[in-house]
């Protein structure tokens, strides 16, 4: 998946790179890597978010707990 396919997903889903990054278990770094093309984004990640889309769910994106990543 390209950074801008992933940039398209997360906005599909309604979410914004950060609540992604959680919702998908990831540092905010590497998501800015990924968005930025600096990371490959990974194959479960690209199949999840496939599979979010095309069957229209909605993620339920945990809160940002203070002094984690």
């Amino acid at each position: 998946m390209s950074p801008d396919g992933l940039r398209l997903a997360i906005a599909a889903l309604g979410m914004k790179p950060a609540a992604a990054s959680r919702y998908l278990g990831c540092s905010d770094r590497q998501m800015r890597r990924m968005l930025r093309g600096e990371r490959e984004v990974p194959t479960p990640v690209v199949l999840l978010l496939g599979c979010m889309i095309t069957h229209r769910l909605k993620p339920l994106v945990p809160r940002r707990v203070p002094g984690t990543y």
